[in-house]
């Protein structure tokens, strides 16, 4: 580099969504500032756990021409088959965690290269991901500021330290909460929450235990957390988070959204955008449950029926769930199918080959921003509700594992910007292997027909819209940022 910057280092969870949102951030604070670089430390998940991450990182280094945005790619390491035995998370945790000895590495070589050149740039801060924090010990016992960069919302935030406040302090068992016969008051949400949207990872034993307890805690140790989210969305869950006490100052950046576009590309997106420019304004709703997001062959099947019978054009993001032949590679992701008669009902491609398109992996910032789009059927993944907000349209909520479950809550009861097909709706359920229910044709074509026709909520929708693009004009948020980040 021709000029000394100081620089930052960023550290995302190797997943897509947060790979994705941890460099649209960093490409935001280049933006915003010519006096700092950015290196962003890559950890790839195995292909035989997670192919497509790996391919879409591939894809975005090789794309990515900022000279003041570099890569540094970690040594892969060998799991131990135990690591794949319990859940996708719990894999990740381990992965990470065993990392810390080349991270330590790596600072120690930046370092020694400050100190030795003087217009090598100085690291004046870490930021790490949510589900990253195992690595925060790494940049703190070397005197280095770190932050945590938080990718769902405020009010979740404030729900986890809330459970770890009870939990440490008063010794309560958090968990408990799942088989609460009423409905509970927190301080994140307005709004008394059920105890069936209490996400998984709070309430389940192993995995508060195991993980997010932890990382509840790592929060409190950080400078400042920073989330994707911001002021008018959230007013009550960051007011709530300002009047906890001694927190680490939070940063709202958002909505920050995710433009890059993973593999397979130019051809599916092609075809994708010849149907959408075939369609008449707001007539076609997105079916899409997010990278790590598929659902059982029975599922597929009411999924299926209720879109043919709501009578809506469509377009249908279809993932394979993880294979299982292999008791011990539990923690795979989704994969995608080589034919979808294999899975569909008889005849229903047939069928909605006017109407309607089924694929894969799908460009969703690109789908939802197109005029034909009408509504969304998400997951409730955070990033995709930035991505639905910035783009205007209305959700049909159907969570389907992390925090999704009080995200949807959040998005219909809090918000009033989606309507409900599920909220409560968990691929593995804290009560047993699956949680006893399947969502019915009959809720999908309700949910679809209300999602495209309810103009009250895509009233309140677009009053959101207007609102992110309120919060990205105005930048303060960032700057205020910066300026904590460099001095």
């Amino acid at each position: 580099m021709a000029k000394a910057f100081v620089e930052l280092v960023l550290i995302p969870s190797p997943a897509m969504g947060h790979v994705a949102g941890m460099l649209e951030f960093a490409k935001l604070l280049l933006h915003r500032s010519e006096e700092i670089c950015i290196t962003v430390v890559i950890i790839k998940l195995p292909d035989y756990i997670d192919s497509v991450s790996g391919t879409f990182v591939d894809t975005v280094v090789a794309s990515t021409h900022e000279s003041r945005l570099r890569f540094f790619h970690m040594p892969p390491i060998n799991p131990l088959p135990e690591w794949s035995s319990k859940t996708r998370g719990h894999f990740v945790y381990m992965l990470l965690q065993n990392q810390s000895t080349h991270l330590k590495e790596f600072f120690h070589r930046r370092l020694q290269d400050a100190e030795a050149d003087s217009a090598s740039p100085k690291i004046v801060g870490v930021i790490v991901d949510m589900l990253a924090t195992q690595l925060m010990d790494v940049a703190v016992d070397l005197g280095i500021p770190t932050y945590v960069f938080f990718t769902s919302s405020a009010a979740f935030l404030g729900l986890m330290l809330h459970f770890q406040i009870l939990q440490d302090e008063k010794g309560q068992d958090v968990t408990e909460f799942a088989n609460s016969e009423t409905e509970l008051d927190f301080p994140s949400y307005a709004n008394s929450v059920p105890p069936s949207v209490l996400p998984k990872v709070l309430v389940d034993k192993d995995t508060w235990q195991g993980r997010f307890h932890k990382f509840a805690r790592d929060y409190r140790k950080a400078k400042g957390i920073i989330v994707n989210t911001f002021p008018s969305l959230e007013s009550h869950a960051i007011t709530a988070y300002n009047n906890s006490g001694d927190l680490p100052p939070l940063h709202t950046v958002g909505p920050i959204v995710n433009r890059a576009r993973p593999p397979p590309g130019e051809q599916i997106c092609g075809r994708i955008m010849k149907f959408l420019n075939e369609q008449p304004p707001e007539s076609v709703v997105l079916v899409c449950f997010g990278s790590q997001g598929s659902l059982p062959e029975e599922q597929v099947r009411e999924i299926a029926d209720g879109i043919e019978r709501s009578g809506f054009r469509f377009i249908w993001s279809l993932r394979r769930p993880p294979l299982r032949e292999d008791e011990n590679r539990k923690a795979q992701f989704p994969g995608d199918y080589t034919d979808y008669e294999e899975i569909l009902p008889a005849g229903f491609l047939g069928r909605t080959a006017g109407t309607g398109l089924v694929a894969g992996w799908v460009p969703q910032l690109d789908i939802l921003s197109h005029k034909a789009v009408g509504g969304f059927v998400s997951h409730c993944g955070w990033n995709s509700v930035m991505e639905s907000i910035w783009c205007g349209v209305p959700i049909a909520t159907w969570p389907v594992h992390s925090e999704q479950q009080v995200n949807a809550f959040q998005l219909v009861r809090e918000l009033g910007i989606a309507v409900e097909i599920s909220l409560d709706y968990c691929e593995r359920s804290v009560r047993g292997a699956g949680n006893g229910m399947a969502v019915t044709a009959e809720q999908i074509e309700r949910g679809i027909k209300r999602v495209m026709e309810d103009c009250g909520v895509r009233k309140k929708m677009a009053e959101m819209k207007a609102e992110s693009r309120k919060a990205c004009e105005d930048g303060s948020h960032i700057s205020t940022l910066i300026a904590r980040l460099i001095t």
